[in-house]
């Protein structure tokens, strides 16, 4: 019988078409992303909204932390913030390729702006509740899934197809940027007055808003094809979960990037208690926070030429042995500069592997699909996380810091073993042989 052809995460298959109304654009005249309006807009509202998400998501956890409550108090209300990249990402895959991206955008603005900021008003008046702070973290990360996933969508209607890589690698470096400024921020305004992280957070979503309240034109999804009846939810999410299913290599990064984020979750929950433990203040840790913030900058901003120069089974195979030699210096010392350092380190290469992903992904994904594959991404590389917040807030109570940070080190060892088996060197020429036979089995 013929052979399918494996699409492998060097070998790009064939893309759609990406103009903004669904036609193809390669001979349109190409506005400098720096001068686009459109794009500038949607970069800075969103950017703000990353930055608004930053402001609050170390301080969460720093009003269970420093209001003496228990370490697994701490994990689990991390785990409320991440459990909806769990929860949501598949329906909301869905319905992102239904409704119109600018307006989802809108409402996930409302909605956070109005979440964030009944937890400054409680605060200011001098109430904690956990339950309170519980939710509003799940609505938030709801909420930021969706337009996440809107955004990703929307980008194709305000660049060329051309200008996607560096559009995407800009975005994902304002993230960084966000990250690098957003945790100090977070952590000096909470020594300030603990509702202030939060009262400035309301404030950059209201920012958001008006920017993409701002834009041009409706942002559609794309057309449903005429005479098929549109099929349930549930039919659409297998199919974005098929096509990811048949992509052999795809799945296997992505589990490892699964497990690797878990443990990048417990990492951020373990540097929040050395500090704590060797009496150092909210900033500290927010300065250690914000050293990955530089890296993740730093590596963003490389990751669009590291695609264009190494194919994503190299790129697999260095990130993992990177992070195996790194990650147990982290585990032996407590000097803030070197654990700072190291963060950067990780983080650095983590952006970079974020942005080559998600130009492959967006490339060999079709248009149609584009909402429902990248929510199951999304899912993969995110959505677990909850559960490594949860399981190292209880690993980081029961077995101290440095235990916890040596487990870490030596699933990230088996992770690069992982890598280095089924994207090296010998793998790639096992897979080379295989689309040789398969070609020579569709040219007869």
């Amino acid at each position: 019988m013929p052979g399918r052809v494996p699409v492998t995460l060097a070998e790009p298959a064939a893309r759609p078409s990406g103009g903004k109304d669904g036609r193809d654009d390669e001979n349109q005249e190409e506005i400098p992303l720096g001068r686009n309006r459109q794009f500038l807009l949607m970069w800075a509202g969103s950017g703000a909204a990353v930055l608004a998400e930053r402001f609050s998501a170390a301080p969460f956890t720093f009003v269970v932390i420093y209001e003496g409550y228990a370490k697994g108090l701490a994990g689990l209300v991390a785990f409320a913030a991440l459990l909806p990249q769990l929860l949501v990402q598949l329906p909301a895959g869905v319905l992102v390729d239904r409704w119109d991206r600018r307006r989802v955008m809108i409402v996930a603005d409302l909605v956070r702006l109005a979440g964030i900021g009944s937890v400054a008003l409680a605060l200011v008046l001098g109430h904690v509740w956990l339950w309170h702070l519980a939710v509003v973290a799940f609505v938030q990360g709801t909420f930021t899934v969706f337009y996440t996933l809107s955004e990703r969508g929307a980008v194709r209607f305000v660049v060329p197809r051309k200008q996607l890589p560096s559009a995407l690698a800009r975005n994902e470096a304002r993230a960084r940027a966000a990250a690098l400024g957003g945790h100090p921020a977070g952590g000096a305004l909470y020594e300030l007055t603990r509702w202030a992280p939060f009262a400035c957070s309301a404030a950059l979503y209201l920012f958001s808003l008006i920017s993409i309240l701002l834009l041009r034109g409706p942002m559609p999804p794309p057309p449903h094809p005429a005479g098929k009846t549109r099929r349930s939810p549930w039919a659409e999410v297998r199919e974005g979960l098929a096509w990811v299913w048949r992509e052999r290599d795809l799945r296997i990064a992505l589990v490892l990037v699964a497990v690797s984020n878990m443990i990048f979750q417990g990492i951020i929950l373990a540097l929040q208690f050395i500090a704590k433990d060797t009496g150092r203040s909210p900033v500290s840790v927010s300065l250690i926070l914000a050293a990955g913030g530089v890296g993740g900058l730093l590596g963003a901003l490389a990751g669009g030429r590291w695609i264009q120069r190494a194919g994503m089974e190299r790129i697999m195979v260095v990130t993992y042995l990177v992070w195996a030699l790194v990650l147990p210096g982290m585990a032996l010392t407590r000097d803030a500069w070197l654990l700072g350092g190291l963060f950067a380190l990780m983080s650095g290469i983590g952006a970079s592997v974020t942005v080559a992903g998600t130009v492959h992904q967006m490339r060999v994904t079709p248009d149609r699909l584009q909402g429902r594959v990248g929510s199951v991404v999304f899912l993969m590389v995110s959505g677990f996380s909850a559960f490594g917040a949860l399981g190292a807030g209880y690993l980081l109570q029961e077995a101290g810091t440095r235990t916890a940070m040596l487990v870490f080190s030596a699933v990230m060892a088996g992770l690069a073993a992982v890598a280095a088996l089924v994207f090296g060197p010998r793998a790639g020429r096992r897979r080379s042989r295989g689309r040789h036979l398969a070609g020579g089995r569709h040219s007869r």
